[in-house]
């Protein structure tokens, strides 16, 4: 069996993978990136990509009055029982610490979220603004050919492929019908687009985790570390103390025997494609299948497991043992079924949700992970332990082609193909 010898091995080329490598090799260390899957960026190239870090360098610059009391009262609120006084602290001086390392030694850049509150923005310690940053818009030639690695968006949150920023952005392209500037702009992003696909055959305007992701990955490529695709961690090595001290990954050309001199980070992602552990660990989902996610389907808990193997132990005591949004599932052209995460569409006005009773159950703008709680809650009071947890987005037209409701897109575009493929369901008002 060949064998590598490294500083460290990084299991997992997602945001936490790749932020570690690019910060090992900026310390002189040499690192590989170990992923299992034929494209690199996990869950995060998915993903909008946002970072929740109280007094972040960017908010700072821009005046917000943030302040590490005021952060921690806000944590302290949110996870009540669950509250870890070593970690909270812990995130609150390393978070804005790790946001000025990045942005004064390597590609990635942060734009500040100036209209995103916090989750409880209301909450004591809560913020209409100020804690949320995203990775600033990335242009992915910079990559060469390594951009034919990089894990496109979920193509249901794009357009046709196009990537689309949140915020003002998003403005334009509700706007479009509306406002000669927004056709200006909307026409000009979609001209770039247009040039990009006949080029090279995929959006190079990286928007949110995509470009998040790209920024890693380049500033990784530039510090010299590979990340190699398509091999997986096929076991942990550890010595006569039980101590890691490497691993055999599964290359493409035979297994490879990593011996590492500073320890294996795991950065694999969670488990939203174990339907074992999901079924473990959510008692509302009784076969472990009733939940979709959009996550990639090689997401599938591996890390978790390795970590086991070595003595690790997985954490049931907390409260909910995921992030939840509400899908649905728009048929894609080869026969089978999209995930569409509605983050934006059920907060808009007109837009009610209601279960099979025909109820509305929650306030639609709360977010995501409190609108499923709610809606898991409810279905349960209507239908008992085995109902499905289901609801459904209801809309009068003049919101719907305002503002789109889920995979269908606001006007001018065509949605009628979506009513007879049973995506959208249209009636009558009496």
């Amino acid at each position: 069996m060949k064998r590598e010898y490294v500083d460290v091995l990084v299991v997992g080329s997602g945001a936490g993978g790749l932020s570690t490598a690019v910060a090992a090799a900026h310390r002189g260390m040499k690192v590989i990136v170990a992923e299992k899957e034929p494209v690199f960026g996990g869950t995060t190239a998915r993903s909008g990509g946002w970072m929740w870090i109280p007094n972040n360098c960017p908010g700072v610059r821009a005046g917000i009055q943030d302040s590490v009391d005021k952060a921690r009262t806000y944590l302290k609120h949110e996870t009540g029982d669950h509250y870890d006084s070593a970690r909270v602290e812990a995130f609150l001086e390393a978070g804005p610490k790790a946001v000025d390392f990045f942005e004064k030694n390597t590609a990635l850049q942060f734009d500040l979220g100036t209209t995103f509150a916090d989750y409880h923005p209301t909450a004591p310690g809560g913020m209409d603004a100020g804690r949320s940053i995203v990775a600033r818009p990335f242009d992915g030639r910079e990559l060469g050919k390594e951009i034919k690695r990089l894990r496109p968006p979920l193509w249901e949150i794009t357009v046709l492929g196009m990537m689309i920023g949140s915020g003002k952005e998003l403005l334009h392209f509700f706007n479009v019908t509306r406002s000669p500037v927004s056709l200006f702009f909307v026409t000009g992003l979609v001209a770039k687009f247009a040039r990009d696909m006949v080029f090279h055959g995929r959006a190079m305007r990286l928007m949110n985790g995509n470009a998040l992701v790209a920024r890693l990955a380049k500033s990784a490529f530039d510090k010299g570390v590979p990340i190699w695709t398509s091999s997986p961690v096929k076991s942990l090595l550890r010595d006569e103390s039980g101590a890691v001290t490497g691993a055999i990954v599964n290359r493409p050309d035979g297994p490879v025997e990593i011996h590492t001199r500073k320890g294996v980070v795991l950065a694999a992602g969670g488990f939203p494609q174990d339907a074992i552990r999901r079924k473990d660990l959510m008692p509302h989902s009784p076969t472990g299948h009733e939940h979709v996610s959009p996550a990639p389907p090689g997401n599938t808990g591996d890390g978790l497991r390795l970590g086991e193997s070595a003595g690790g132990v997985v954490d049931t005591t907390l409260p909910h043992s995921a992030a939840w949004v509400p899908i649905s599932r728009p048929p894609r052209g080869d026969g089978t079924l999209g995930t569409f995460p509605h983050f934006v569409d059920r907060s808009k006005p007109g837009v009610i949700a209601i279960t099979r009773s025909g109820r509305r159950f929650v306030n639609e703008a709360q977010s995501y992970h409190d609108f499923c709680q709610a809606m898991v809650k409810r279905c349960q009071e209507e239908g008992g332990p085995d109902a499905e947890n289901a609801a459904w987005f209801v809309a009068d037209h003049r919101a719907f082609r305002r503002y789109g409701l889920g995979y269908a897109k606001p006007s001018p575009v065509p949605y009628k193909h979506l009513i007879k493929q049973g995506y959208l369901i249209r009636g009558r008002t009496p």
